[in-house]
Formats: C-alpha cells, structure tokens, sequence
C-alpha cells in the first residue's frame, strides 16, 4: 500500500487523474465518510466554471445508495481518502 500526503489541490488533482470508473474510493470530508464503487466522473461545465462530480455507489447502503460528490465544493474539507484501483496498488492519501 503507498501512503501519500498531499494539499488540498494536488490531492483533487490526483483524484481527476487517477481514479477511473469502477475503481473502489473510500474518502473522507468534513464529517461525511463515502465508500463505494465509482460510478461515474463528471467534468461539465456548471454556470461557466469548471465542474468535478463523482458519483459513488455505497457499499451495503439501504438509504440512498448513490452519492454525488462536487469536489470541487467539498476540496478545503477533504481530510483523507483511500484508492483501491481495480488493476493496482491501493494508495492512502491525507490531506496536509
């Protein structure tokens, strides 16, 4: 397993260009914790500004068993996240 710290925006870089779809993410931010399959990365345009949104199938979740995540809204409170790609080495990044 490969630990990385990161700041805040190399640790949203590494999100936009290492995890892929299908890929197991465990993040944690402000005092939310997702785990979950990747469903889908989304990097439209919203109300002329760049957009990063992922959507995250919850693993044995019974209420609400998507979520989306804004990155981009919620980067200042990411404290740490765990990538399991599928073909891979898992790596553990906090955020400094």
């Amino acid at each position: 397993m490969k630990e990385l710290e990161l700041t805040t925006q190399d640790a949203v870089k590494y999100l936009k260009e290492n995890v892929k779809i299908h890929d197991i993410l465990e993040i944690s931010y402000n005092r939310i914790f997702a785990e979950g399959e990747v469903l889908n990365m989304d990097f439209s345009e919203y109300f002329g500004k760049p957009g990063f949104k992922m959507l995250i199938s919850l693993d044995e979740s019974e209420l609400g068993a998507t979520v989306e995540i804004d990155v981009y809204e919620v980067e200042d409170d990411i404290i740490e996240f765990v990538h399991k790609p599928k073909n891979g080495e898992d790596v553990v990044v906090t955020v400094i």
